[in-house]
C-alpha cells in the first residue's frame, strides 16, 4: 500500500483524558471485574470470556439506549425519587408553571448517581438489548465511578445546550412548556409561553418526561456526545444497505444499522458546512480519507452527494473502477462503515465500540489499523475494542514506546502510516485480559503488555512441531 500524507491533526493530548472506573459483577461468565475506561481501551482474551457482553453493556448504559429506558421508568414514577432538585423543579412547574435549577450543580451532586441508576435498571432490559430470553441478568450489577472524568463531565455539562418545546400552538407558535439551557450557562429554565393554567391540560407524566429527558440527555452527552457500536455483523449489514430496518436483531446490531442509515440521510454539503465551524469535524473527514488511502487503498462514499432513495454505498479502488458493496473485499465491507461514520457523523468526545476490528484483515492491515485507532484517540474520540489480534496488541506496545521518545519525527517513517499522531502515551491506554470470570489490566508501568493469552498458544504450536 502507498502512504498518502494528509494535513496534521489539530488536537493535542488533553490533560482531561481521564479514566473512569467500572465494576462489573455477574454479567454472563464475568463474576467480578474492575475496568478503568481510558481513551483507548482493549479487551482481549479467549472466546466466550465475556469481552463482547461487557463492551455492549457499557455502550448501552453510557449511551442513548440506557438513557431512554431510565427516562421512561423515572418519568412514569416506576423508580424512587433520586434527584431532589429535579423533583422539586417538576413540582414547581406543575404548581406555578415555571422553575429553574443549576444543572452543573445537579451534575456535580447527582451525575454519578444518574449513571449508576441506569446501570441498576439494566438487568430489567438487558435481555431485550441482547435479544435473548435464554439468559437471566437478574444478578447483574454494574457500578460506575466518574473519578478524574468528573471535571471534564462538568465542563461539558456547562456547555450543554437544550431547547425543547412541548405542545406548541399552531396559531401562536408558543409552547405550553419550554425547557431552555444556554451553552456556557449553568441554569436550566422550565417555563410556559402561554397562560400557566394551560399546563393543566397536559398530562403530568408529559411534564415529567420533558424535564427528565432534558436533564438526563445533558448528563449522558456530557460524558460522551454519542456512543456508537460496530458489531461483528457490520460487514453483512453494510452490504444490504437499501433494505428496511431489520427486526428481531440484538440492539447493538440494530443500533449499527441506524448508524449507517443516519449517514445515508446526511448530505455532503451539510457536513462540510459543519466542518467550516468545527475543526474536529475537519479532522474526522481527513481521517476518513487516511483510512481509505492508507488501509483500504480506495475510496468509499455514496453515489450521490445528497440523500436520495437510490443512494448507494460504493467503493472506488485507486484504478478508478466503481464497485457495489456486495462484490468488494471483506476488508472493505468491514471498515467502510467506519469511513462513513468519520465523514458524516463523528463528534469530538464520542465513544466508539468496535467488536473485533481485525476481522478479515491481513496482518499488515491489522497493524495499520492499530495506528489508525490511536490516531482517532488523538483526534478526540474514545475507542473501546475487543480483539484477538496479537499483531494489534504487539504494535500497540510500539506506539506506546514511540510516544515516550523526545524525537518522534525521527522515527515516524518506521511506522506504517508514518504519522506521529499514532503515538499514544501509556496513561491513555488500558488493555484488559478477560479470563476465568474476571479481568486484569496487563499494561505495565513501562508500557509493555503481558499477552500470554496469545503467547501460550504460539508456544504450544511450536512444541507440537518439535514433538512430531
Amino acid at each position: 500500500m502507498v502512504y498518502f500524507p494528509c494535513k496534521p491533526l489539530s488536537r493535542e493530548w488533553e490533560k482531561g483524558d481521564s479514566p473512569m472506573k467500572v465494576n462489573v459483577h455477574h454479567l454472563g461468565v464475568i463474576q467480578q471485574a474492575e475496568i478503568d475506561l481510558k481513551p483507548l481501551t482493549l479487551f482481549i482474551g479467549p472466546n466466550n470470556a465475556g469481552k463482547t457482553w461487557t463492551a455492549y453493556a457499557l455502550a448501552a448504559i453510557l449511551g442513548r439506549y440506557g438513557q431512554g429506558r431510565y427516562r421512561q421508568a423515572y418519568a412514569a414514577g416506576d423508580l424512587p425519587p433520586a434527584f431532589p432538585p429535579l423533583d422539586a423543579a417538576i413540582r414547581r412547574v406543575l404548581e406555578t408553571g415555571s422553575a429553574k435549577m443549576d444543572l452543573v450543580r445537579l451534575g456535580e451532586e447527582y451525575g454519578e448517581a444518574y449513571f449508576n441508576g441506569v446501570a441498576r435498571l439494566a438487568p430489567r432490559w438487558m435481555q431485550d438489548f441482547l435479544a435473548t430470553d435464554r439468559v437471566s441478568f437478574e444478578d447483574m450489577n454494574l457500578g460506575i465511578q466518574l473519578q478524574e472524568a468528573k471535571q471534564d463531565f462538568l465542563k461539558r455539562l456547562r456547555m450543554y445546550h437544550s431547547e425543547v418545546n412541548l405542545s406548541v400552538s399552531p396559531k401562536t407558535g408558543k409552547a405550553m412548556l419550554k425547557a431552555l439551557k444556554e451553552p456556557g450557562e449553568t441554569t436550566f429554565y422550565f417555563f410556559t409561553e402561554t397562560k400557566a393554567q394551560a399546563l393543566e391540560e397536559l398530562p403530568r407524566r408529559a411534564v415529567r418526561d420533558l424535564m427528565t429527558s432534558s436533564v438526563f440527555e445533558g448528563f449522558r452527552s456530557a460524558l460522551y456526545p454519542d456512543v456508537w457500536i460496530f458489531p461483528t455483523e457490520r460487514a453483512a449489514l453494510s452490504t444490504f444497505q437499501r433494505l428496511g430496518r431489520p427486526t428481531a436483531l440484538a440492539e447493538p446490531v440494530q443500533h449499527f444499522w441506524d448508524l449507517v442509515q443516519s449517514a445515508f440521510r446526511i448530505s455532503r454539503a451539510a457536513r462540510e458546512r459543519e466542518a467550516e465551524r468545527d475543526q474536529a469535524i475537519q479532522d474526522y473527514i481527513r481521517l476518513a480519507q487516511l483510512l481509505e488511502r492508507g488501509i483500504l487503498d480506495g475510496k468509499v462514499d455514496f453515489t450521490t452527494p445528497d440523500p436520495d432513495p437510490q443512494r448507494e454505498i460504493v467503493f472506488q479502488p485507486t484504478n478508478g473502477v466503481t464497485l457495489e458493496m456486495p462484490i468488494v473485499s471483506s476488508m472493505v465491507k468491514e471498515l467502510s462503515p467506519l469511513v462513513l461514520y468519520l465523514r458524516y457523523l463523528a463528534q469530538s468526545g464520542d465513544l466508539i465500540v468496535i467488536d473485533e476490528p481485525e476481522m478479515n484483515l491481513h496482518p499488515e492491515a491489522q497493524a495499520r489499523l492499530m495506528e489508525f485507532l490511536a490516531m482517532l484517540v488523538h483526534a478526540g474520540l474514545h475507542v473501546l475494542v475487543t480483539t484477538h489480534s496479537p499483531y494489534m496488541v504487539d504494535h500497540l506496545v510500539n506506539l506506546i514506546k514511540a510516544a515516550g521518545r523526545e524525537d518522534p519525527e525521527a522515527i515516524r517513517r518506521a511506522f506504517y502510516l508514518q504519522r506521529t499522531e499514532a503515538f499514544i502515551p501509556r496513561q491513555n491506554v488500558s488493555v484488559y485480559l478477560f479470563e476465568n470470570g474476571t479481568t486484569r489490566n496487563i499494561v505495565d508501568a513501562e508500557g509493555l503488555i503481558d499477552w500470554a493469552t496469545f503467547g501460550n498458544v504460539s508456544d504450544r504450536v511450536a512444541d507440537i512441531y518439535f514433538d512430531i
